[in-house]
């Protein structure tokens, strides 16, 4: 159980882990791209899709992972479909947000059942979960960019040569809880940020989903 204060270190978030493939994919793009520009939040996190991030609370995690294990009851593994690179709000990123017939993937909402218990701290370069502005992805290069709008051309025309080529379908059935620490969420917290994952769930229906 964290220990939780007024201005608590920790934040929370709810990562869907893609498959190992794409996994390894993002891992190996994170590293290139802190090699060869120095962008080191993507490489910060574990590879995932968010469902909810940089969520403050004073709640238990017992709470926590409650309230989401109760919102993932009812939900089955399911196929999304990752249709490539896009560039668009100053981030760059795999799109997991639409379906091969171009209508959004119905994805999995946790974000109501932790209202309740969220709090309300400053951060950096931290936006509120708006559901309506949200598309879902796999963030290959983002904070930072908005910090070196300069460097989005290039780093975009980059990965364009490197032919990434992720599974055109995954299967969504493994959803985990994460804390994360930094010391100073008003800053640059990716450059001291650690994390912890602290309960995984499967997702019914998750032995006989597509999988590759």
């Amino acid at each position: 159980m964290s220990v939780q204060t007024a201005a608590s270190p920790f934040r929370y978030g709810v990562f869907l882990r893609p498959d190992h493939r794409t996994c390894a994919l993002l891992t190996d793009l994170h590293l290139l791209l802190r090699q060869q520009y120095g962008l080191v939040s993507c490489a910060a996190y574990p590879p995932h899709a968010t469902l909810a991030g940089n969520v403050p609370t004073d709640a238990p995690e017992g709470e926590l992972a409650d309230r989401i294990g109760a919102a993932l009851s009812d939900t089955s593994a399911f196929t999304a479909y990752n249709t490539g690179i896009e560039k668009g709000g100053g981030g760059i990123g795999f799109n997991l947000h639409d379906l091969p017939d171009g209508s959004p993937n119905p994805g999995i909402s946790v974000n109501t059942a932790l209202a309740p218990v969220s709090t309300v701290q400053p951060d950096f370069l931290f936006k509120p979960f708006d559901p309506a502005e949200f598309r879902a992805h796999l963030s290959v290069a983002s904070h930072e960019l908005t910090l070196r709008p300069d460097l989005y051309e290039e780093t975009g025309e980059f990965l364009d040569t490197l032919d990434a080529d992720p599974p055109k379908r995954l299967t969504a059935d493994t959803i985990s809880l994460f804390r994360f620490h930094s010391d100073d969420w008003n800053a640059q917290w990716w450059r001291d940020m650690t994390w912890v994952q602290v309960r995984s769930w499967r997702l019914g229906g998750a032995e006989a989903a597509v999988t590759g």
